[in-house]
């Protein structure tokens, strides 16, 4: 009996051990951008099978690293008229088990639309994407016919798994909207100098409607176009991460 027990241990320390390394074979490939995967290590990993409209998985980056696990895009090229490139993202453990996987960035175009998906912000525990759709007059001149913007917000949680996003075409026009969406440490925010900070802060309460009293502020936000003054107390409207953000902003500033 104690002879099977070993020799089970065995075999799984084996195995357990064959598959660090393969993943540390993996791993290696990502130090080069758009490298081939090869097929058995691009079938195992990320479920890959060449087709007729892709035949070829390429390295992306390594686009977060933690102590609990770490997530690696991978390109693919369609084979397909106009311009065609997609690419996801794999969460793995550390001895190299799947997480999760989910659709990462886009551009995909002819001579009568451009859909475009490109990473803004990464994070631990956070991912924006910038989605982009246009219409183009392909029988004309090319020119553009209607365009739409919005931001797409992907939660990370701890277990590396990621959770359901959610959109915000507001965002899509603001230049510090993450503070909306993220809640901040000091140390990342104490690089930024106390007028970065404070139109940080004012942004925050200009984009629930805020009417500022000075007219330094009046100023800077009427020439942003998502701007639509309503309100002379917007306190109440923060939500919970702007409130946490506002206040560590005051505290670095004072």
């Amino acid at each position: 009996m104690i002879r099977y027990s070993l020799i089970i241990v065995v075999l799984l320390c084996s195995k357990s051990y064959t598959q660090e390394t393969e993943f540390d074979q993996l791993l290696d490939l990502f130090a080069e951008y758009k490298e081939q995967i090869p097929e058995d290590l691009a079938q195992k990993y990320f479920d890959f099978k060449s087709t007729e409209k892709a035949n070829t998985l390429l390295t992306g980056k390594v686009i977060v690293k933690t102590n609990g696990y770490i997530i690696l895009s991978t390109v693919l090229k369609c084979n397909a008229g106009g311009s065609c490139e997609e690419s996801s993202i794999s969460s793995f453990s550390d001895i190299g088990d799947r997480i999760d996987t989910i659709p990462y960035e886009r551009e995909i175009a002819d001579c009568s639309f451009d859909d475009t998906r490109v990473s803004v912000f990464v994070s631990d525990d956070l991912l924006v994407f910038r989605e982009t759709r246009q219409k183009l007059d392909c029988l004309g001149d090319g020119k553009l016919l209607g365009k739409k913007e919005w931001l797409e917000f992907q939660p990370i949680n701890e277990d590396g798994t990621f959770s359901r996003p959610y959109t915000d075409q507001k965002a899509a026009e603001r230049e510090n909207f993450i503070f909306s969406h993220r809640m901040f440490t000091r140390s990342e925010l104490d690089y930024k100098t106390d007028e970065e900070l404070a139109i940080i802060k004012n942004e925050i309460f200009a984009s629930h409607g805020y009417m500022f009293t000075t007219e330094k502020w009046q100023d800077y936000f009427e020439s942003k176009s998502w701007y639509v003054p309503s309100d002379d107390d917007a306190i109440s409207k923060l939500t919970e991460i702007e409130k946490k953000n506002v206040e560590l902003i005051l505290s670095i500033i004072e």
